[in-house]
């Protein structure tokens, strides 16, 4: 009887085996010491660079790398981690000449867009620092959009100044008029057929405030939208505001 058992025993463990569930979860952003082909598969995927420089047995450093791992993490498809060297002369000669940071003083974090267009950076010792760093370099490149997102990047900047201090190429205005913006800037139509380029600022029940690229506020009757950015506004608001 046992050997007749055993064909179906391993065909249980088999079928076990091919239909347990895969883990779905989103890659890591991959790691390069090698500047070429950590840019190269930046260029790839239009991923941003984030050019780090630690001091490998510094109090600071593995609180940052914690810091840093959290904040990327599953974000694989967004961000490629170069991982600098001090005793490299190519990464230092990097930091001096093109990032205009001081290779002795770090550690040291500068996110640059694949074409190499520096979009933020930090040279702080605080991991909030990296934290800031790495959600206003998520922001500016859109990759983040939501508000609550966007408002918790101001509140950081004005809650933990010294770590803000620290972060270079945000420009704290752009925060200030971004953080309450509830919609991308788009094309609003109206029942009339007017067209007006803006993003809502704010909604409250059957109106709203809308911000447009010159800076200028409208406020703008919800009902007065075609039907189609009305049913768009239930969708960004829950139901909760749109008319």
């Amino acid at each position: 009887m046992i050997p007749r058992l055993l064909p179906l025993a391993l065909s249980f463990i088999a079928s076990a085996l091919t239909t347990s569930p895969v883990s779905s979860r989103a890659e890591d952003p991959r790691e390069f010491i090698e500047l070429g082909k950590g840019v190269e598969h930046a260029k790839e995927g239009k991923r941003l660079v984030l050019f780090l420089l630690v001091q490998t047995f510094a109090d600071e450093t593995d609180a940052i790398l914690k810091a840093i791992n959290e904040e990327l993490a599953g974000k694989g498809h967004e961000f490629v981690i170069v991982r600098c060297q001090n005793e490299s002369a190519e990464h230092r000669k990097l930091f001096k000449e093109r990032f205009k940071q001081d290779p002795d003083k770090m550690p040291l974090g500068v996110v640059t867009k694949s074409s190499g267009e520096i979009v933020t950076g930090t040279n702080g010792k605080s991991p909030e620092a990296y934290r800031i760093m790495i959600l206003a370099s998520r922001i500016q490149a859109g990759y983040e959009t939501d508000p609550s997102k966007i408002a918790a990047l101001n509140d950081a900047i004005m809650t933990d100044e010294e770590a803000a201090s620290t972060v270079f190429g945000i420009k704290r205005s752009d925060i200030e008029v971004t953080k309450q913006l509830i919609t991308k800037y788009r094309d609003w139509r109206f029942k009339d057929g007017r067209i007006l380029k803006a993003a809502l600022l704010e909604a409250n029940g059957p109106k709203g405030t809308f911000i447009m690229v010159d800076g200028k506020e409208v406020e703008v009757d919800f009902n007065s939208l075609s039907d189609a950015d009305k049913g768009y506004l239930t969708i960004i608001l829950g139901g909760n505001e749109a008319p």
